[in-house]
């Protein structure tokens, strides 16, 4: 089991008394979405508008409308987000995104990780 489901169920019901939530795009979305033709950049705003759990396969997933684009709507991982230290929730959401990152990465599956694959970030001393 990646998640732990009393923590996340707990950190959703945090989540929705917040939305919408300010994020901006991580570089391993960035690269994603260039992969999809679509362009984004790194510094650009987006909100969290809704939230929804699709079990240990993805996480909590976020749904973003990128701005200029009113009609379509993204769902995200909310590992694939950065949101503001400065926010509320910021604190407990990337211990989140850190316990599910290492999680994943210590599954063991055989192969290179997908383009998509977030790694941990090696902490500075």
């Amino acid at each position: 089991m990646i998640d732990n489901p009393a923590k996340t169920k707990e950190l959703m019901q945090k989540m929705k008394g917040q939305l919408p939530i300010p994020a901006r795009p991580t570089n391993s979305y960035i690269r994603a979405m260039r992969d999809r033709g679509s362009k984004v950049k790194r510094n650009q705003r987006l909100q969290i508008y809704s939230i929804l759990y699709t079990g240990d396969e993805g996480g909590i997933l976020c749904s973003i409308t990128p701005p200029g684009a009113a009609k379509e709507v993204q769902l995200v991982s909310l590992t694939h987000l950065e949101v503001n230290r400065h926010h509320p929730l910021a604190q407990e959401i990337r211990t989140y995104q850190r316990e599910r990152t290492q999680k994943i990465a210590q599954s063991g599956r055989p192969g290179r990780p997908s383009k998509t694959t977030i790694r941990p970030r090696k902490r500075r001393k």
